[in-house]
């Protein structure tokens, strides 16, 4: 059962790092379109009339609706499924953590029967151990009368 509890809490180490690797993705993705965008309002501001000046800024806004997308694909799927999947295991954990703690509290009031177990069982041997003595000492006693008796 512990096995199980660190195997789950591995699983939440290694979906948590996926989700923050496409988190890190996503924003690389961002900086990028903005970056950019960036460049494309530096080079209108520029005031440039050149033909090949209005195809670049044209080609990066391109390229930075590229980048946006990837992050928007990105953001979406893998990182809801990412999500679900933690979300997931970090119930499972939960569960078999309730299930370690229930099985502990079991096996705590099952030593402590134990014990009383034993102690009973002593309490019964000694008794036992008395009666016998008793009954050996009765026995002496008994034989005693009966040499005196007979002798």
């Amino acid at each position: 059962m512990v096995k199980q509890v660190q195997e789950k809490a591995g699983l939440i180490a290694q979906a948590q790092a996926e989700y923050e690797a496409i988190v890190e993705e996503v924003r690389g993705f961002c900086q990028k379109a903005q970056e950019l965008r960036k460049q494309a309002d530096e080079l209108r501001r520029s005031g440039s009339i050149d033909p090949q000046v209005a195809k670049e800024v044209k080609q990066l806004l391109e390229q930075a609706d590229f980048f946006d997308q990837l992050a928007d694909n990105k953001d979406g799927h893998p990182r809801l499924e990412a999500i679900h999947r933690l979300e997931e295991i970090q119930r499972e954990a939960s569960g078999l953590r309730e299930t370690v703690q229930h099985n502990k509290s079991v096996l705590a009031r099952q030593k402590k029967e134990l014990d009383v177990a034993k102690e009973e069982a002593a309490a019964m041997i000694r008794r036992a151990e008395e009666r016998i003595q008793e009954t050996e000492q009765l026995l002496a006693s008994q034989m005693a009368k009966l040499e005196e008796l007979e002798g």
